[in-house]
Order: C-alpha cells, then structure tokens, then sequence
C-alpha cells in the first residue's frame, strides 16, 4: 500500500482521508503566516515608539542611569537596540535586573538548550525512522480520524521501540539540564547574597510571640539568652490601622491639592502677594495694566487668632463643591479648603501617634551580623507550636504593613477565605473551558451544536477556520484575563509582602492553566464522556493519549500564536501605551510627571506559569511531535529576548531579589516530566502487544522522583537561605560589620502609612 495513504500507524486511510488533511495541514500554515505578520508589525511598532518614546520604553535606563549605567544604542538606527540586547552576559543581567530576573531568563535558557537538542533528534533520527515505517513524520491528527487502538502493520511495530528509548533519553536530558540549571543558581544565589550586608538581610520577621513578652526589652532579653547572636534593634508590629487610615486620608488630599495648585496660574497661587498688590493698585502705586480687573477681584476681611488678613478671591482660582461626591454643597476655594483639610490631618496623625495601639504577635529583628540572622530564621526557637517562629524578613519597600498589622486569625481568615473562592471559581471555570473545548473537534461540535455541525461538514475551510484558529485565540483571551482575576484576589489574602503574593500567585495561576486550560481543556475536547474515564483510572493513561494525539494541530497554532505573534507585542507594553496618552493629560504636578514615566512593575506571577505550561505541553509531545518541537523552541527563543529587554531596560521588579521562584519552577517541570512519560506509556499500550514496550517505562517516573526527592533535601535549604560558609567567605570589615548606630532610621519602619514612609 502506498505510504500516501497509510494512517499514522500504518493503517489504511483512504483518498478521503487523504483530501481531507490537505486544507487541516493549510492551517497550520496560516497560522505561522499570520503570527509571523503580527510578530513583525509589532516589532516594527516597538522600535519606532521606542525611538519617539524612550522614556517610556526603556524607563530603566533614565531612571537608573547614573547607578546601572545601562549599555547604550545608536539612536539613530531603527533596530540597533537588538545588537545590545544579543550582547547582553549573565553577570550583566544580575548586576542590572537583580536575581530574581537571572532565575527568569535562566529558566528560558533552559528550554532553548533542552528543546534544541530535542529537535536535533527528532528531525534527524525519529521523524525519519517513523516516516520510513508509516509515511508521517510526526504521530498526532493531521486531519485524519484514527485511534490509538488500530492495531499497526508488522513492520510498523519495529520503530515502537525508539518511543522507549528516546523516553528514557528525553527524561534524562531534562533531569540534567534542570540539576544543572539548580546548581548554577544555587551558586550565583550564595555568591549574590552572601556579599550583602544591608539591614534586610540582618532582619529576621518573628511571629506568635506571647503576650508578656511582646515589649522591646523583655523580648531582647528573651532572643539573647537563647545564644543566637545579639540584637541590634527590634520593632514589634501594633495595630496602626487606624493611623494608616489617616496617612492614606491625607495622600488623597495632598495629591488633590497638589492637582489645583498647578492648575492655579502662577500669578494667582501666592495670597499675600495678591493682597499686597490689590492694596498698592488702590492707592495708585502701580502701573493701571498690573490692576485686576473689578470684575474679578472682591475684598474681604476674617479674623484667626485675633489676627486680621486680607484676603483677595481671584475667580480663576480652582473651586470645588463640599458636598456628597463633589457635586452638592455650596462652591469654595479649592486650594484653601484643601490647605485646611491637609492641616487638620496632619493634627489628627500628631495626635494619633501619641496613642497606644496594642502589640501584635509579629516583630522585626535586626541581628547584629548577616550570620546570626541566617541562623535565628533556620532555628526552632519554642518547644510549643506556633510560638516564635522565625522566617527571614522582607525588605521594608516589600513588606504590605496593613497586613503585617493583622493578628493571625483576621490573617488566617483572609487566606482560607480567598482560597475557598479561588478553589470556587476553578471549578466553576470548567464549565466555559469545556464548552470552549467542543470547538476544537467536529464530533463534539455536531453532539452540541447539530447546526453547526452540518455546516462545517460541508465547509471544509470553514471547519478548519472554526476547529484550527478560533479556539487558540479565544484560548489565548482567556488566559489573559483569568490571571488577572487572581492577581486581585490575591492581593486581597492578606500576606505580609508583595514577594509573598507574588510566588501565591505563580502557584494559582499555573493551577488554573494546566487543570482547567490544559488537562480538562484536552479531555473535553476528544472523549463524548470524559468524566467516565476520570472516574475509571485504568483508563487515564489510554485517555491522556488518545487526547494528545488528537489535539496535537490545536497546540502547534497555540504556540506559534503565543511565540511568534504575541511574544513581541509584550515589548509595547499595551497597557502603559494605552493609557499613556490620557495619563499625560492628567499629569499636571511634578509628581505626578515623575510618577508617568516610571517603569511598570514585572509580575512574575502574571509571567511564569504559561512559560511552564508551554515547556510541559512541548515535553510531552517531544517523542510525537516535531512541530511542536520546533514551535515551542521559537516560543523561547523570542520569549527569551523580549523578556530580556524588559527586565533590563522597562520594567521594574520591587520585591526582595532572592531567587525563591526556581523551585516553583523546578517541582512543576517534574510534574510535566511525569505526564510525559505517562502519555507515552498509554501510547505504548494502545497498541496490540505493547504492554511489553510500556513495562519497560516502570523505572523512568521512579528515577524521577528520587530527582525530586534529592533536590528537596540536599538543595532546597539553599534556595531558602544563605551558608554561613558564603556569608563568612564574604565578611566586610569591621566598620561594616559593627552593630548599626540605635537609631530610628535603622529600624524597620513598621509604624508607616503603607506608601508614605517610616514615622518620624
């Protein structure tokens, strides 16, 4: 028979078939088309803008010039700024974006080496062998309708042994290249932070300290006689709610007041300038054209402090209505009122701070060295349960003090509460993601929508637009939205610091696209009844398998889209580009001009988790598929160097700079590791007599979790924290070594407003 129509384990497809594949493959050349022209167009968009915009662009490099000195590019050619990004090391990205962005870009890296040599191997020995034997280079729905059951022609079972091998090869590359990726990070981190030797890294955050001893002198006494060092400073976290409160009251205010100043004309914002000149136009002093006009200047007298002044009421000073919403209650001077209000909060925040507020459980702990802090935060410290607890602290810029004020119930609430929700709507999310399945499979789509159906069938194109384009653009929708949703609800779960929501933040997210956007996405895309073979779990494997070979069309568009189309339209910061124009108009104070152009903040919880799904899907397509191969390898490939100029020149990334992303990223590739190899044992055994082959994976998934296993004890801890061998290689003189002066401006500033600073 010849190879033209054999299926894709050689079994008979017919010319139907045949015919059939012709405009199914044409989409995945439409796609690469497609995402080509908006990869371009959005490239080309970027480096006009970021020739007429520079400070919007590359905010990095003219906010932080004089420190970072940040390479440079000729402006006057388009795309010179692609050279300096190439030539941009690794101990460059360090010094310039910090760790956190080095764990970032490292894990591209990763994927470009992992994938590469992948793509070597598939190009060069699988696709060629499994071609010879069955007339298709990759194992997967082109087109043609076909089960993993059909039993393969004699000569077809000879290459099911290369699936075995290059599965066994393909795992241990990983593995290799992920421990690789670990010890070079665990290195950099201990080399990193081990020169450091700032207040943050000498501070500690205790919590569940017992009531008699939440005091400065009795906890220092406390801390000190357990032999871990001695303390410089302590501040203990009280209950500042209501002085936050006024702070935020007062920015409000401040700013509104800052808006009418600046819209005041300049030769109308000084009263007693107005009243001294009023005076001296009255009494024929001065030249007639410097005399406002009657019309606009009304005199009056008030006495404060037994003091009287005179005032003068230009008309084109800002008015502003007392009432509800601005909008009712008699009109008044802005700026005056406004004068009045920031006096009285600042009497009321005097005031405020000469009350007592009860202690909190939670403290601040300032070390006299880096040492002693490392070892307070990794001893137990109490025999009883949830008493002092140590962890390292946050630094102050990331530490949301509102929440570092709650006692543990109201934190404890807040996070069960907002974890309910979000398991809540997860599951409440399946149902869209399931219907949004259905359109990826023409069986499914005529079982719903019997209309539909019939009109497809007899519209290939139309079929291929519906089944091959759409779903992977409203796929690539709903996971933009979707994360943000739960970037706000993890704001609202009352962690202690920006860093902590951040890596929360990884976590749900990437929960939310492999469950709903990829293992309930798939299963409801292929079977009729796929809560069946969830509930029959000698099925998962065959289910699993049978649904990859099937969707292996939808994620080859997918990654193109994301790499290829979507990757450079990051580098315009939508967002920002939006809303740039309407800000501007806004931005009338100093602040507020200084406040447009600072760079925006990089979310890795926004970031990382589709990186991750995308390197699992490719994982588990590596032995099948050599279009996802290559597709995934351009996604981080371009990935690589948008991520690259942003972390670098246009955003910025607040938190603390410890690296504590790599093993979010380390766990959730093992779990990929794992899927693939229970994929290609379901394939295996789909085949008459290929139980044997699939019992040879046995030993695979065991080899990969005693990786897991050996990275959670040997290099975990130092993930978390800093050998005393790093700190000691490291120590300063002691000048920079010496305990820190007793003074406020070392301590840290628990009794703040959350945005305005420390009290003083």
């Amino acid at each position: 028979m010849p190879s033209d129509v054999l299926g894709p384990f050689g079994n008979a497809t017919g010319s139907d078939s045949h015919d059939f594949r012709k405009p199914t493959a044409k989409v995945v050349t439409t796609q690469l088309y497609t995402a080509t022209l908006l990869g371009l167009f959005a490239l080309f968009s970027f480096s006009v803008l970021l020739k007429k915009l520079p400070r919007l662009y590359a905010g990095r490099k003219f906010k932080d010039e004089s420190n970072l000195r940040l390479p440079s590019w000729d402006e006057s050619s388009l795309f010179g700024w692609l050279n300096v990004i190439y030539k941009i090391r690794e101990d460059q990205i360090l010094e310039y974006a910090g760790l956190d962005a080095f764990v970032f870009l490292g894990f591209f890296k990763m994927c470009i080496k992992l994938l590469a040599i992948c793509c070597f191997f598939s190009i060069c020995v699988i696709s060629p062998i499994r071609f010879h034997f069955t007339g298709r280079y990759d194992d997967g729905n082109d087109g043609t309708d076909f089960s993993v059951k059909d039993s393969a022609p004699e000569a077809a079972k000879y290459y099911l042994w290369m699936y075995v091998v290059f599965t066994y090869f393909f795992t241990f590359l990983t593995l290799y290249l992920l421990t690789s990726q670990t010890k070079l990070i665990v290195n950099t981190r201990q080399s990193y932070l081990g020169k450091q030797n700032t207040i943050t890294d000498r501070t500690i955050r205790l919590t569940g300290i017992p009531i008699e001893l939440r005091d400065v002198e009795g906890l220092k006494k406390k801390i000190e006689s357990l032999k871990i060092g001695k303390v410089s400073s302590i501040t203990i976290c009280r209950e500042w709610s209501p002085l936050n409160r006024l702070f935020r009251y007062r920015k409000k205010v401040l700013r509104r007041l800052e808006s009418g100043y600046i819209s005041c004309p300049p030769d109308l914002r000084d009263r007693e300038h107005y009243t001294e000149t009023y005076h001296l136009n009255r009494n024929g002093d001065s030249n007639d054209r410097d005399t406002p006009d009657s019309n606009e200047v009304t005199h009056t007298d008030y006495t404060e402090d037994n003091n009287i002044y005179g005032q003068v009421f230009l008309r084109d000073r800002p008015k502003m209505r007392t009432g509800l919403f601005g909008i009712f209650g008699p009109k008044v001077d802005a700026i005056d009122h406004l004068e009045q209000q920031l006096k009285f909060f600042d009497q009321e925040i005097q005031e405020a701070r000469k009350k007592h507020y009860s202690a909190t459980p939670t403290a601040f702990v300032t070390m006299d060295s880096v040492a002693n802090a490392q070892m307070a935060a990794q001893a137990v410290l109490d025999h009883r349960v949830h008493y002092f607890i140590t962890r390292l602290a946050p630094a102050p810029h990331d530490i949301k003090w509102d929440n570092a004020c709650l006692s543990r119930s109201e934190r404890m609430t807040k996070v069960y509460s907002v974890t309910i929700f979000i398991g809540l709507s997860s599951v409440f999310l399946i149902i869209p993601v399931s219907y949004l399945a259905t359109l990826l499979n023409l069986k499914t789509i005529t079982r719903f929508w019997p209309g539909l159906g019939k009109l497809l069938k007899e519209n290939k194109w139309a079929e291929n637009i519906v089944t091959g384009l759409l779903p992977t653009y409203l796929f690539t929708i709903l996971n933009f939205v979707i994360p943000y949703f739960y970037e706000y609800l993890t704001s609202c779960q009352g962690l202690v610091s920006h860093s902590d929501e951040e890596i929360s933040l990884v976590s749900k997210n990437f929960f939310y696209i492999f469950v709903n956007l990829f293992l309930v996405f798939t299963l409801a895309g292929t079977a009729s009844n796929y809560w069946g073979y969830l509930s029959d779990t000698t099925k998962i494997a065959y289910q699993l398998a049978t649904s990859v070979k099937e969707f292996s069309l939808f994620y080859v568009d997918l990654i193109i889209l994301q790499g290829i189309g979507m990757f450079p339209f990051k580098l315009l910061l939508i967002g920002s580009m939006i809303g740039f124009p309407f800000v501007k108009i806004k931005s009338t104070t100093p602040r507020q001009h200084k406040e447009l152009y600072q760079p925006p903040i990089f979310n890795f919880g926004l970031q990382l988790p589709q990186p991750i799904l995308i390197l699992i899907i490719t994982l588990i397509y590596s032995v099948m598929s050599t279009k996802i191969l290559v597709s995934g390898l351009a996604y981080f490939l371009v990935g690589y160097y948008v991520y690259k100029y942003q972390l670098v020149y246009a955003t910025d990334h607040l938190p603390h700079s410890t690296g504590k992303v790599w093993p979010l990223i380390y766990r959730r590739v093992i779990v990929g590791l794992l899927l693939f190899q229970l994929t290609m044992a379901g394939t295996l055994a789909g085949f008459e007599g290929g139980w044997v082959l699939s019992s040879w994976l046995f030993a695979v998934p065991i080899i990969t979790l005693s990786t897991l296993w050996d990275f959670e004890k040997n290099y975990m801890p130092l993930a978390q924290y800093i050998a005393l061998s790093s700190i000691r290689e490291h120590e300063r003189d002691n000048s920079m070594t010496s305990a820190p002066v007793d003074d406020d401006s070392y301590q840290y500033p628990c009794l703040v407003s959350g945005l305005e600073g420390p009290m003083l």
